[in-house]
């Protein structure tokens, strides 16, 4: 039996699958189903894999994007240590065009990785 997962409203999660993260704003946290509905915030990608050292990520702007439902489990809970400055870099950002095409095909990406999860 798995753990039942518990998110909240207005908390900072990622989804990660091989060298990026998506992070988003949790809307709301449906317990009986274990599914969040999420508002994302930005996809971020780091070849070298160092979460930690933000001034290699390459970010993309995707606050005006859509809101999705996806799988709790497959959520981790953000740090502020990696929420604060990846908001620093989004308002340092000029001109930032949302990226939907780039945000679809990472949720294709994890759909793949992870098809158990969404039966």
């Amino acid at each position: 039996m798995t753990a039942l997962i518990k998110f909240h409203a207005s908390q900072v999660v990622f989804l990660e699958h091989e060298h990026s993260r998506l992070y988003a704003e949790v809307v709301q946290f449906v317990e009986s189903r274990q599914l969040c509905w999420v508002r994302p915030i930005a996809l971020v990608t780091d070849p070298e894999q160092r979460w930690t050292d933000y001034q290699y990520w390459m970010i993309q702007d995707l606050r005006d994007g859509s809101d999705l439902m996806c799988p709790a489990r497959l959520f981790h809970e953000a740090l502020d240590t990696e929420v604060l400055p990846l908001l620093d870099r989004l308002y340092q950002l000029q001109d930032s065009k949302p990226q939907s095409s780039d945000l679809h095909q990472f949720i294709h990406e994890i759909w793949q990785a992870h098809p158990e999860a969404f039966q």
